[in-house]
């Protein structure tokens, strides 16, 4: 029942602060309405914060964690989702510029964002990563808002990076309830 009342008051609050904010602050009310659910939940005691005892605060990711290796049976595996990672960013770069900025697609804006997704799986190997894909439910989200800034994707790129340096940073956003996130 509580989580249930969590999440309700979540939506309610996101839903209220989208009718009675005005112009761009609209675009905050997923963010204020996480923070309302979250205070509601800490208030309720369904956040567990266990999690953030025996976290170290700094962890510098390992450079080649594996040996090299040649074997075809892991190598065509890679082959494939490398190719299935391509195409799902043909499609989301498509996606974005149609729903987005209404308009084609460019071949120029094609081949930098295959490059780009090519590069960055192939930097993510030096970590013992699989490839690297882009994400289709950010299309929603860019369609929904409108906010194509190339500043406000950076930023939600260094909050990924500083999650991953900072393992208590990641544990402390790992502490949101589901009901808040169901929300």
């Amino acid at each position: 029942m509580e989580n249930w009342i969590i999440g309700s008051v979540t939506l309610l609050s996101c839903i209220l602060f989208q009718i009675f904010a005005k112009s761009c602050y609209k675009n905050l009310s997923v963010l204020v309405g996480m923070i309302v659910g979250y205070i509601l939940a800490v208030i309720l005691g369904k956040v567990d914060f266990s999690g953030l005892s025996d976290i170290s605060i700094i962890a510098v990711p390992k450079i080649l964690p594996f040996s090299f290796e040649f074997r075809l049976n892991a190598i065509f595996p890679m082959v494939i989702i490398f190719l299935v990672s391509a195409t799902e960013t043909i499609g989301d770069i498509s996606a974005l510029s149609e729903t987005a900025l209404n308009r084609e697609v460019t071949t120029r804006e094609l081949s930098g964002g295959l490059m780009c997704d090519g590069l960055i799986s192939s930097l993510s190997s030096l970590f013992g990563c699989t490839p690297i894909t882009s994400y289709t439910e950010n299309v929603g989200l860019i369609a929904m808002t409108k906010v194509v800034n190339r500043y406000t994707i950076g930023l939600g790129a260094c909050i990924l990076v500083l999650s991953g340096i900072f393992p208590v940073f990641s544990a402390a956003i790992a502490t949101l309830p589901s009901a808040v996130i169901g929300g």
